[in-house]
């Protein structure tokens, strides 16, 4: 009898104990699902959130990168981001209105979340606009969409499920994105005409706006090179074919495209282009039109390619981009250089062709390349 009483006492201890064990497995299994569910749609909101971020900084640098390859570079220099502000963050609130996250649609972007700016490449920085009334030429935007309760947010914070348990009734969160245009890495090959190439070495000082010379080459003052473009091997009468195609405007390869992210090489010549001299003469006379002055002159795009000097360039050659300029001259011996400068070759008459590089310049096409001359108004996501 004494015995039956042992056990049974023994076995009302364990149940009491199995009571605690399970109780203590719950609170911890109700944190944990606090910590799976909760966590995982604050998650999940924050990447709606990166997507809405990622579009609206997108396509709003996109409308400023349009917008500015329209313009010539005069009008660059002299433009105020200030008339189209409103237009840009408009922009960006049109695409987040237009998408939802943790279950909030048309989600709304406060002014102050749509940010103007420029893009540092090699620090990876973005810097807003210090000021919009003056001229400026902003490259970047940063937007940052939210689900909180700051001042900043109209969508409120996101609600939680199980953590309510323990006090915390909502959880904020938010995302950023910066968008930039960045060097122009794909155009169309019937757009690449004249068979030059800048030097990426001519680019590190700051030389926008500054003339280069074509022809003769081999200086900074002349921090270029002729090329065949991707033809092997490069030749004097190959050089003065490829010229007389482009200037019968012969383009068997449109809808084909130059791309510097798909290892472009171009074959350089090396030596000097006298012998093909009378071609690119006659190429410059066919393209050229008059400016305000009644001087004739040739924008068109150049490849940068990648030398560390400005030595002469030749055999095959890394294309890192692409560079608007503008010819303002070709001239044979005893004729006129730059702009009616006497001889264009220091004086001496020699056959010379000038030329004036525009870095800020803003051509329709793809950016994503190194940061070597003309800009791509289809922007990409920098940060």
């Amino acid at each position: 009898m004494r015995k039956r009483l042992q056990l049974n006492l023994g076995l009302s201890d364990e149940r009491g104990v199995t009571a605690i064990i399970v109780g203590i497995l719950m609170v911890v299994f109700i944190g944990i699902a606090a910590v799976v569910i909760d966590i995982g749609y604050a998650m999940v909101t924050r990447n709606e959130l990166q997507n809405i971020s990622d579009g609206a900084a997108l396509a709003a640098t996109g409308w400023l990168g349009d917008n500015y390859s329209g313009m010539t570079t005069e009008e660059l220099l002299n433009y105020y981001v200030s008339d189209d502000e409103d237009d840009i963050k408009f922009i960006a609130k049109a695409v987040a209105s237009q998408n939802q996250a943790g279950g909030v649609g048309n989600i709304i972007l406060h002014d102050d979340d749509i940010e103007i700016g420029y893009w540092e490449n090699d620090s990876r920085t973005f810097s807003p606009i210090s000021n919009l009334l003056e001229p400026s030429q902003p490259d970047a935007v940063r937007v940052t969409s939210r689900r909180d309760a700051s001042a900043r947010s109209a969508n409120g914070p996101i609600s939680t499920f199980f953590a309510r348990i323990f006090g915390i009734d909502v959880v904020s969160v938010n995302a950023t994105a910066t968008a930039a245009i960045t060097a122009l890495s794909t155009i169309n090959k019937c757009d690449l005409i004249i068979p030059v190439g800048i030097s990426k070495k001519w680019f590190e000082p700051n030389n926008c706006g500054q003339p280069i010379r074509f022809h003769p080459t081999g200086n900074m003052a002349g921090c270029a090179g002729w090329h065949v473009f991707e033809d092997w091997p490069a030749s004097a009468s190959k050089l003065r074919d490829i010229l007389e195609e482009k200037r019968l405007g012969n383009c068997s390869e449109e809808g084909e495209y130059y791309n510097v992210n798909d290892d472009l090489y171009f074959t350089f010549t090396g030596g000097t282009v006298a012998s093909a001299f009378d071609e690119m003469e006659a190429l410059f006379e066919e393209y050229a039109v008059l400016d305000d002055d009644g001087d004739k002159e040739w924008t068109t795009l150049v490849a940068v390619y990648d030398y560390d000097d400005c030595s002469n360039p030749k055999g095959r050659i890394k294309c890192v981009g692409f560079s608007t300029v503008t010819i303002t001259g070709v001239s044979g011996p005893g004729g006129k250089g730059e702009k009616g400068e006497k001889g264009g070759n220091g004086g001496k008459g020699g056959k010379t062709i000038w030329g004036t590089v525009h870095c800020d310049q803003v051509d329709r096409g793809r950016g994503g390349a190194d940061l070597y001359g003309t800009m791509g108004s289809i922007p990409g996501l920098v940060q």
